[in-house]
């Protein structure tokens, strides 16, 4: 005789829901909820995936894009940068792709392997997030060795020369861009607009013999002759460094090293980018864990595939 608790005979004997029927109901729910959660997921990182190749591509087709830059920088970095967002941003967007396919799908070979290759992404990108941090030090003096080398020996040497041509316009256009002069420091430094007169080819072999620094390093507002020419003030451009403080500066030409002021709009916008960097791995984050729970909704419930 079958039991009076079982819920076929409840359900049978009275107008109220089964313990059967509540279950297979939670089930669903939950099912649905973890398959729009999944969804909703991969498709932010879809669009974070497709954002940064995007972005990838358009360093690479840009003006002034890795070649040029490599050549001012005098490394690779920016050059493999490009080709990393491309290559990471395209996999992130593929890897996506497949947990919106195996959630709609439930199924659950997708659904592990996209649970295991974003973990992989997830590891991979967290690693190479604290290698950039521990060796940010170092690399920023390679950095600025490395601009110092390609100003002192390249900037306005030998423009019939493509690669040369090319270092001083992008040198140009950063010292207008930015607002600089030079590779690092202040007006008392050697290596800020000081560079081009102590150091540089392109002072020796010059247009002019009284031209000091280059007309990109001068403020378009002010007067041109008393920023790149030798004149009566008694600071920069005609006074060399080391200045005794307190000392003028020119209000007619720039100052700082243009890896300084680089550094500074990173330094400017780095709420902005550890925002979106940490939202990214969030989302990552959530997209694994909503992937393994469906795979493993999906599994009790029977299916095989």
């Amino acid at each position: 005789m079958q039991s009076i608790y079982s819920p076929r005979t409840r359900c049978r004997s009275c107008g109220y829901m089964s313990f059967c029927s509540l279950f297979q109901m939670t089930m669903s729910g939950s099912m649905s909820f973890l398959k729009t959660g999944s969804l909703i997921f991969n498709l932010l990182v879809f669009l974070a995936g497709a954002a940064c190749t995007a972005l990838g591509v358009y360093i690479l087709v840009s003006d002034y894009g890795p070649r040029e830059l490599s050549g001012v920088l005098g490394n690779e970095l920016y050059h493999i940068a490009a080709y990393v967002a491309i290559a990471g941003g395209a996999a992130i967007a593929i890897i996506s792709l497949c947990g919106c396919v195996g959630a709609t799908k439930e199924s659950k070979i997708i659904l592990a392997l996209y649970s295991v290759l974003m973990t992989i992404v997830f590891i991979v990108l967290l690693t190479t997030a604290v290698l950039i941090f521990l060796f940010l030090g170092q690399t920023s003096h390679q950095t600025r060795e490395s601009m110092k080398t390609v100003l002192v020996e390249k900037y306005g040497v030998d423009q019939e020369n493509p690669e040369n041509r090319v270092v001083t316009e992008m040198w140009d256009f950063l010292q207008t861009q930015l607002k600089c002069c030079g590779v690092s420091g202040d007006a008392n430094s050697t290596d800020s607009w000081a560079i081009y007169k102590t150091k540089s080819e392109w002072y020796r072999t010059r247009e002019s013999s009284d031209l000091l620094v280059p007309k990109s390093c001068c403020n378009p507002n002010g007067d041109v002759t008393m920023c790149s020419r030798a004149s009566s003030f008694d600071g920069p451009p005609n006074a060399d460094p080391p200045y005794s403080a307190p000392y003028r500066k020119n209000p007619h030409m720039y100052h700082t090293g243009c890896y300084d002021e680089i550094v500074h709009y990173i330094q400017g916008h780095a709420l902005m980018i550890g925002g979106i960097a940490i939202a990214a791995i969030v989302v990552m984050l959530f997209g694994v864990i909503f992937g393994v729970c469906l795979c493993r909704s999906i599994r009790s419930r029977g299916y095989r595939y």
